[in-house]
């Protein structure tokens, strides 16, 4: 570390600790590097009051979009009675929306100014919107007929996912590159974030089923169910409102994207060179969880026992559970990028693991456990990395594009859960599946262990190729020290 002539070695000491602590280590060591003593307000270490109150947001977020991705698809087919082509239409149609609204909506807080801030209001007003569709969405009327009802599916499918969870889920991811500028907080709130989102997720996997079955396994079941998820979900996207603040305003004020026409936020957009490699990130991470929904079909028909779908899924995400709270010092240490690839190869081992015998219990639970543990670099890290893109758009372009970016990276969630959906319910046509039938021809059997089995090596493969290309970390510490200072040189000429 350069010499300071006005601090003491103790004192030089003492600075180079708090900037490891408090900051990424890469970006610590490029401030240290050069000497400077840059401050920013937006960069402080948040209470963990406030911590909390942002991470409980998964939650409510999660009992919306968990019950939606695993389990609407197969309410529509052998609850509703919507045929599995038709209702794989119905899904990726409203996800295609849904991803045109995410830009639109980003657009709207990125030009969004009131005394709470651009991203905090819209939860307030989106909250109570999208419990209320959710809860219609599985309440589809048995009298109407074929149409209705599909008409009725797609209606309330596009109002919950895409006016109601677009606009409170964007909101709240623009919330983390808003709330600190800090780097290292930032992997801390996602950590804190999605641990809430993987135990909310066991959860609905695990509880889903069996207490739809303990209540009769007919429409009431689903309405009480859903009522439950509603109103849990409202008050925890409330908590995040009224619990946290917005910190993180542009560097010069004069560069506010609430002045500027949106086609000239579109082009900053394209030429931040990882936009496009986030929103693919996303789109193969959402695609597989998008086809999460035949795991209750390969429960039924390959496995002979619907509750192996919970033990499934607690094997594959208890690892996630536990091992997200290791990956702040994993980040702080190798980056991002490093972990997230070789999470990819242990993805893939497990992967080739599951083919031994699909049939296997043991062997399936083994090659979840090993996918799971290969996720947890990703999951950890994914939206701390939109928010370091937001930053490098800002740093190359002289102009901060939160709402928007981070609106590209849903319409890449909804794009690939969407694309996901659609694919089983295609795919399960195709092989001529038989709702509510005692067995399945082979070619539907065949198809539920390709979507389950072979499909996620696909998207490994996929997401690996992306991460290799998008190599933010090597930039974040000029970045992060260059917006710093001017953030602090822009309150020096505000006070002059």
């Amino acid at each position: 570390m350069p010499k300071d002539a006005s601090r003491t070695s103790g004192e030089q000491t003492r600075a180079a600790v708090a900037l490891s602590a408090e900051q990424s280590v890469t970006a610590g060591l490029a401030v240290v590097n050069v000497g400077e003593d840059v401050r920013d307000p937006s960069g402080e270490t948040l209470r963990w009051r406030e911590r909390i109150s942002y991470g409980v947001g998964d939650i409510g977020a999660n009992l919306i979009f968990g019950p939606v991705t695993a389990f609407l698809l197969f309410y529509l087919t052998d609850i509703a009675g919507v045929g599995a082509a038709i209702a794989g239409t119905i899904l990726l149609l409203g996800r295609v929306m849904d991803g045109t609204l995410d830009l639109i909506i980003g657009t709207l807080i990125d030009k969004t100014s009131t005394r709470w801030g651009k991203a905090r209001p819209w939860l307030l007003v989106s909250a109570p919107f999208v419990v209320i569709t959710f809860v219609l969405l599985f309440n589809i009327p048995a009298s109407w007929n074929s149409t209705g009802k599909e008409v009725y599916a797609f209606v309330l499918y596009f109002l919950c996912l895409g006016v109601g969870f677009v606009s409170s889920n964007l909101a709240y991811r623009t919330l983390l590159s808003v709330i600190t500028s800090n780097s290292r907080m930032r992997v801390s709130l996602t950590v804190i974030r999605t641990a809430c989102a993987l135990v909310t997720g066991l959860a609905v996997n695990v509880i889903t089923i069996p207490v739809v079955t303990s209540l009769g396994g007919g429409q009431q079941a689903w309405t009480i169910t859903t009522l439950v998820y509603g109103g849990l979900a409202l008050i925890t996207l409330l908590v995040v409102f009224f619990g946290t603040k917005e910190r993180v305003r542009p560097a010069r004020t004069e560069d506010n994207t609430e002045r500027r026409p949106v086609r000239q936020l579109v082009a900053l957009l394209f030429r931040n060179p990882y936009f496009l490699l986030g929103f693919g990130f996303f789109l193969c991470v959402f695609l597989l969880s998008g086809t999460s929904s035949v795991g209750v079909y390969y429960a039924y028909d390959v496995l002979g026992d619907p509750n192996v779908y919970s033990l499934l899924s607690l094997a594959s995400l208890a690892p996630l559970i536990i091992g997200i709270w290791f990956m702040p010092l994993v980040i702080a240490r190798f980056g991002k990028r490093k972990p997230i690839l070789l999470g990819v190869v242990v993805t893939l081992v497990g992967a080739a693991i599951t083919f031994i015998d699909p049939t296997n219990v043991g062997i399936l639970l083994t090659g979840s456990l090993l996918k799971a543990v290969g996720g947890i670099p990703a999951m950890a890290a994914m939206f701390a990395l939109i928010a370091d893109i937001v930053d490098y758009g800002e740093w190359k372009t002289g102009v901060r594009v939160d709402g928007m970016t981070y609106g590209a990276a849903t319409a890449g969630q909804n794009f690939g859960a969407g694309i996901g959906a659609a694919l089983v319910g295609w795919l399960l046509a195709a092989g001529d599946y038989q709702p509510g039938a005692q067995s399945q021809p082979e070619s539907a059997v065949g198809i539920e262990i390709f979507l389950y089995l072979g499909l996620p090596i696909v998207i490994a493969v996929a997401q690996g190729l992306i991460i290799f290309f998008l190599n933010i970390d090597k930039h974040m510490p000029v970045v992060q020290r260059d917006l710093a200072a001017r953030r602090a040189a822009g309150r020096t000429e505000s006070n002059a």
